[in-house]
């Protein structure tokens, strides 16, 4: 097939994930209220002027419930989640911090983990259908960002830097507990499982690469063998610069990556690394200045260098772009 008419999301998202030069770019919505929230009908609009490649779709702006907006007009509000963690949140469609710990007391051993099936991006029961059309990506699996949620990051430092009994009993229950999350969503039907550890700063790992390899390599290899061996695909979304951290990924033989790509350089040479890997990027733009605050040309600018790029590489990239919470079609 030559017409972007004839072909699929779920062909599109193949063919890019095969480096088999897909008829165009893939383009993914991200989900997050904020911007609707923010720009309302106009950005509501132009997403269902051009649908995405992933199962999402656009029906309303998301609003705040009033009982977290205070007499001030100031947002305000503090969930719990399925883990035990209370969030706080003071910017409605943005991420909050933890308020709360339920490990903050080292009581790992009593801890109970939640239903397996909360991890499900959609409802078992729609993925055979959202397959027939799209590459149907879920779970968020798991094994750094999850335990600083659930006990403060700087005690979580330090028992790992100690390697502390208690906690490395705990990423054992834990491995344990995404281990069944996988086999749930292999049998469901996924296509492609998310994993979600933000390893980096602005300039180094958070943790040696020698601790990584230590403690969580093993972690991984073992989570992913899961995966690789029901032939499914793995996505891993990490923040912040990796440094060697993004080789021993890549030796772990992720199939995608979704990185600040800003933080890599502007010469091309990431994109490179990527292709001799075999992995395929989202294309996620500089949230920090671009995104926010700079000019249309800019950000318009930008996003034409990474096309260009990527196109030359062969179409082996996606585009990501934020909206709303999402839902399937």
């Amino acid at each position: 097939m030559t017409s972007s008419s004839l072909i699929t999301p779920r062909e599109r998202m193949l063919k890019t994930f095969d480096f088999k030069d897909p008829d165009k770019m893939p383009v993914v919505y991200h989900p997050s209220p904020a911007g609707l929230y923010t720009h309302g009908q106009k950005l509501l609009d132009l997403f269902n002027e051009f649908p995405p490649d992933n199962p999402v779709t656009f029906d309303t702006i998301p609003q705040p419930h009033p009982s977290t907006i205070s007499s001030d007009k100031k947002y305000h509000e503090i969930k719990k989640d399925e883990w035990g963690t209370e969030w706080e949140y003071l910017i409605f469609g943005i991420q909050g911090h933890p308020y709360t710990y339920p490990l903050e007391n080292r009581h790992s051993e009593k801890f109970v983990f939640p239903d397996i099936y909360s991890t499900f991006e959609f409802p078992k029961s729609e993925i055979p259908r959202l397959k027939q059309n799209f590459l149907v990506f879920t779970g968020w699996i798991s094994v750094f960002e999850k335990l600083h949620a659930l006990r403060p990051m700087d005690e979580l430092l330090m028992d790992l830097y100690t390697k502390d009994n208690s906690l490395l009993s705990f990423i054992d229950r834990m491995t344990e507990h995404w281990t069944r999350v996988i086999d749930a969503l292999i049998d469901a039907g996924t296509d492609v499982i998310m994993f979600g550890d933000d390893w980096g700063t602005q300039s180094s790992t958070i943790i040696s690469p020698d601790l990584f390899r230590e403690i969580y390599k093993p972690v991984y290899q073992k989570l992913f063998a899961r995966v690789k061996n029901a032939d499914r695909k793995i996505f891993f979304h990490s923040c912040g610069f990796l440094g060697e951290i993004l080789d021993e990924l890549f030796e772990l033989g992720i199939d995608g990556l979704w990185p600040q790509i800003s933080l890599y350089g502007t010469d091309g040479s990431f994109a490179q690394k990527c292709k001799e890997h075999k992995v395929t990027i989202y294309i996620h733009p500089d949230r920090q200045y671009l995104v926010p605050k700079g000019t249309p040309n800019e950000i318009k600018k930008t996003i034409e260098i990474y096309a260009d790029r990527y196109h030359k590489l062969g179409g082996r990239r996606y585009f990501l772009c934020g909206n709303r919470k999402r839902r399937p079609l």
